[in-house]
């Protein structure tokens, strides 16, 4: 598992993190969102060692990555965001050093690198030399690298930045794969990608920590009031007048002919829709449908950070 503790990072008078701490369970997957700017890339590095807080502590698995950075790093598998390639080397040969660097004994060596690539489809290219491939190639070489050594944690900055849809159908499918046997953190601004993908979502803004949990959890936070959308057969603008009545809706408003669209607030009485329902069968407006209009990540995401 992974635990950031009350993390905290300067650079000169620009505070880059303020006292930030969540943690992700082991075998979970977790989406790390927030604006440019907020804190990101600085708390995946520190979470890798690539520099250090000023205060807090994170640690893998319980090994502090400042106390004993070989131990925690050894369970590490990181992606940052400016892949680590050197493109003057063929694919197998970068990852091949690359699983040497990170200790995977000689004679295991093969059999990962089969494995790995067998995953990201890299058979095919494994004789050419990077700088040569395309960016989707590149990006799963990047990920070769972090995946080889076969890692409890997998801190992956933006995996699928400037890859063509199919492409990031393929990595995102990758992702889902790895649950369970990898804890998981990934940032990315595709943020309909981090709704399917994580089980778990971490909004940073302006360096603090202003939302976590599942999104069914944020949602219920947020929510002060649930929106419907109900579809009539017609005369929509009359039953929105009629519906106006009912103490607990918004003022529901006639979005055509046969779409209202209105609010229900949180203390609203249980029978409430059951009122609504009601109220359009006995008016013989024809009931269609009658759904919640779930809020989107992106909502979600720009009401906690504007």
């Amino acid at each position: 598992m992974i635990e950031i503790d009350r993390l905290s990072k300067s650079y000169g008078s620009a505070q880059v993190l303020d006292d930030i701490s969540f943690k992700v369970a082991e075998g979970q997957i977790v989406g790390f969102l927030g604006a440019n700017g907020a804190g990101k890339t600085t708390t995946m590095d520190i979470l890798c060692g690539c520099i250090g807080a000023d205060r807090g502590s994170a640690r893998i698995f319980g090994c502090d990555i400042t106390d004993d950075p070989l131990e925690a790093k050894s369970m590490l598998g990181y992606l940052p965001d400016v892949p680590p390639l050197h493109t003057e080397m063929r694919v197998v040969d970068y990852v091949a050093f690359t699983a040497r660097l990170r200790g995977v004994p000689k004679a295991r060596i093969q059999g990962r690198m089969n494995e790995v690539f067998t995953k990201l489809e890299l058979h095919e290219v494994g004789g050419r030399v990077i700088g040569n491939l395309s960016k989707g190639y590149r990006q799963r070489v990047a990920l070769a690298q972090a995946l080889v050594h076969d890692p409890k944690v997998l801190v992956l900055d933006e995996p699928t930045e400037g890859l063509d849809p199919n492409q990031i159908v393929h990595i995102r499918e990758l992702i889902k794969s790895l649950a369970g046997q990898h804890t998981i953190i990934l940032s990315s601004h595709i943020l309909s990608e981090v709704e399917q993908v994580c089980e778990k979502i971490i909004i940073i803004d302006k360096g603090k920590i202003v939302e976590q949990g599942t999104y069914g959890e944020i949602l219920e936070r947020l929510d002060t009031e649930r929106v419907y959308i109900l579809r009539v057969g017609g005369n929509a603008a009359r039953l929105a007048t009629e519906l106006a009545t009912l103490p607990a809706l918004t003022p529901p408003r006639a979005a055509s002919a046969e779409t209202i669209e209105f609010a229900l607030r949180k203390d609203a009485p249980a029978d409430t829709i059951d009122k609504v329902a009601m109220l359009v069968i006995d008016g013989g407006y024809g009931l269609r449908t009658l759904n919640v209009k779930t809020k989107s990540l992106e909502d979600v995401f720009f009401q906690v950070t504007h």
